[in-house]
């Protein structure tokens, strides 16, 4: 059957199946295999070093322990940041913002996932943008947070940042509701994001619809099965996050 639809790639992690979260390797494998974006999570240091890491916490990736905020940038490369996935990437290391974003140097579209914010981390929406526009990736670098304060902090430092906003989907806590069709309202609070993502259970037919109505993009996170991809392609998503992009590529603009 030929395939339709094409769809924005996007690596989760960079490649996390095939490769050790957030580091270099995974980064290095998502843009051999030629995906069109490489999703990463950024937290920030005691010395206010932005690194690319999932949690706040250094326990479940790397060989070290504690809270990020707690360590300095050289204490946290003391630890192996891929022993955990294979031996064979014993010699990986958490990578900082900047060394992702020269690594990548334009070749796909790099989102950065911040998931929290001043709140947590003096200035990380400040120093964030600072980071992309010292390094002149404006034009495809984007920030993506399930959190409001740091999208509405970045987008009012800097309105050239190009923003992306995340949603888990039914959520007490969140604006956007999937259990009786889609509250629009709330989305219209996002007037200034490129994209919604939301997780890829909730999306319906419905509010991809209606996300289009408003002129934005709708991407799926993160799908690793080859039947749950054919369906949303079908469905007309925009693009899939996918920790095993190479079941993708098919489907590839």
């Amino acid at each position: 059957m030929a395939i339709t639809n094409k769809i924005t790639v996007t690596g989760h992690r960079g490649a996390a199946g095939l490769a050790p979260e957030n580091t270099l390797a995974a980064i290095q494998l998502a843009l051999d295999l030629g995906v069109d974006r490489i999703e990463i999570d950024v937290q920030q240091t005691k010395d206010n070093q932005i690194i690319v890491l999932h949690d706040r916490t250094l326990r479940r990736t790397t060989t070290g322990m504690g809270f990020v905020k707690q360590k300095t940038y050289e204490e946290i490369l003391k630890h192996s940041a891929g022993y955990k996935f294979n031996k064979y990437y014993i010699k990986e290391k958490v990578p900082t913002l900047e060394q992702v974003i020269d690594l990548i140097n334009g070749r796909a579209e790099l989102l950065i996932e911040t998931k929290y914010s001043f709140m947590y981390y003096p200035n990380i929406e400040r120093h964030l943008i600072n980071i992309i526009k010292t390094k002149n990736a404006k034009t495809w670098c984007k920030v993506i947070s399930f959190n409001d304060r740091a999208l509405f902090r970045i987008h009012k430092l800097d309105k050239e940042i190009r923003l992306g906003k995340l949603f888990v989907g039914k959520h007490a806590n969140l604006p956007l509701s999937f259990d009786k069709g889609v509250n629009l309202k709330p989305l219209r609070r996002y007037d200034f994001v490129d994209e919604i993502i939301v997780k890829h259970v909730y999306a319906t037919q419905l509010i991809i619809d209606k996300v289009h109505e408003l002129g934005k993009e709708l991407h799926v996170w993160t799908v690793n099965d080859s039947e749950t991809i054919e369906k949303l392609v079908e469905r007309g998503v925009d693009g899939i996050i996918s920790d095993y992009p190479n079941l993708l590529m098919k489907y590839k603009k």
